[in-house]
């Protein structure tokens, strides 16, 4: 939890760099070979614990010393090291994937909703059981923690996977923040450092300052789209990331942006330069964001990438794909939220809507005057509707026509998921 009481990485130079944590975030911190993925672990346990129930899953090592209260340990490290460790409800050297992914279920039962959740790194996993094993666990936890309003942290090592395992974990989850070591930073303190050493007079270098790194927003769902491309220099400091110097022009952030679609391609910059039409260098200055790209050799990066510019590539082809992080959550009433996950003239609108445990209304969300159908994806939920109170449980899907959806609640101790579908009439009215 942050100082405001919301839910936060114990980061706060990250929680501003994405526009602050999300209730349902999975964070994927994805970070070279010098990337300081401990801290970062470290600073998360630190923030959640005494706060929120905390479940940690280690693989690459097994749990020292006593279990704090509040923390659920799964510890996997069998699979890996051959000793079972005397903790209750280790895996046993010779569980499978299988065994994890149960684990994994009857501690997100345990700890209810809104907990949080540190998995160890996904190379641990994949050197556990495979590479594909790594990445059903993530496929597999990512929607089920998002659904359970459970805030979760995943430290991925960007060497340790292939290019098309990190687009897959970036599809899935809601944030993905890259640090890389700041090599341009880095280099130039060393030479101003060697520069010194030379000129002083005893021969002795004057001290460096502690090693940089650059943070950049891959995704953030849920947040403008601004945010994504978005960077900060940062360096550690007093068991921390502290930021240096100022944020990310906008130049800066489309610069990353080219550069992250580049490498996602395996694509050298004297590939990519000379298929536009530029030179390496032009490229290395634009990607770096010493100077932004003309009209025309924007448009010939986008084309040469593969980068959708323009109208929507779907438009014509007979279908239309909404994505997660092209959307936003709406509060429709007080304990009432909602995402609009398609809306066209022909289906009309479809919503995914949450009502909070215990909340209850006096009217329908939507002020419609058109045929409304809801289905209860998971929980419970009473509506009235023609003077008679219908209960719906998981699965069970209303239709309602000439009635109008009056009053609604939710009965349960835990929050209850509904697809709302608007047919197509009249526009709803929606709070914005």
């Amino acid at each position: 939890m942050n100082e405001a009481g919301g839910p936060t990485s114990g980061t706060e130079v990250l929680d501003t760099l994405i526009d602050d944590v999300h209730i349902g975030d999975n964070l994927v911190i994805a970070g070279d070979d010098r990337a300081p993925l401990e801290l970062i672990v470290e600073r998360f346990i630190a923030a959640a614990l005494g706060r929120l129930p905390l479940v940690i899953v280690t693989v690459a090592e097994p749990w020292s010393g006593p279990v704090p209260d509040g923390v659920t340990v799964l510890d996997w490290s069998a699979v890996t090291t051959g000793r079972t460790p005397e903790l209750p409800g280790a895996l046993p050297p010779d569980a499978d994937l299988a065994a994890a992914l149960t684990s994994v279920r009857a501690a997100d039962q345990a700890v209810g909703t809104g907990a949080a959740f540190v998995f160890d790194r996904l190379s641990a996993v994949q050197a556990a059981w495979s590479d594909t094993a790594a990445l059903e666990l993530f496929l597999s936890s990512c929607p089920r923690l998002y659904r359970r309003r459970s805030l979760a942290l995943w430290p991925v090592e960007l060497s340790a996977h292939r290019p098309t395992f990190l687009r897959r974990l970036t599809e899935v989850t809601q944030v993905v923040v890259e640090v890389v070591a700041d090599e341009a930073a880095d280099g130039a303190e060393h030479e101003a450092a060697h520069g010194a050493a030379h000129g002083a007079a005893d021969g002795a270098a004057e001290p460096t300052g502690p090693p940089t790194f650059v943070l950049t927003v891959r995704k953030a769902d849920g947040r403008g789209s601004e945010v994504v491309g978005r960077s900060r220099r940062v360096a550690v400091s007093d068991g921390d990331l502290v930021p240096r110097g100022e944020a990310t022009s906008t130049r800066q952030r489309l610069g990353s942006l080219i550069r992250a679609q580049r490498l996602s391609r395996e694509l050298s910059q004297a590939e990519v330069a000379r298929r536009v039409g530029i030179s390496p260098s032009a490229l290395s200055q634009v990607e770096r964001g010493v100077r932004g790209p003309g009209g025309d050799t924007l448009v010939r990066l986008w084309e040469v990438l593969g980068v959708p510019f323009g109208p929507r590539p779907d438009a014509d082809m007979g279908y239309l794909v909404s994505r997660r992080s092209g959307r936003e959550r709406r509060v429709l009433q007080d304990g009432l939220t909602g995402e609009r996950l398609l809306d066209d003239d022909l289906c009309g609108e479809l919503w995914l809507v949450e009502v909070a445990a215990g909340a209850h209304g006096a009217s329908g969300p939507f002020a419609v005057k058109r045929p409304e159908s809801i289905t209860v994806v998971r929980g419970v939920l009473d509506v009235t509707l023609g003077g008679r109170t219908e209960t719906l449980h998981e699965g069970d899907a209303l239709l309602a026509t000439d009635a109008s959806i009056g009053s609604w609640s939710n009965p349960a101790t835990t929050p209850t998921e509904v697809h709302w579908h608007l047919l197509p009439a009249l526009r709803p009215q929606v709070p914005r």
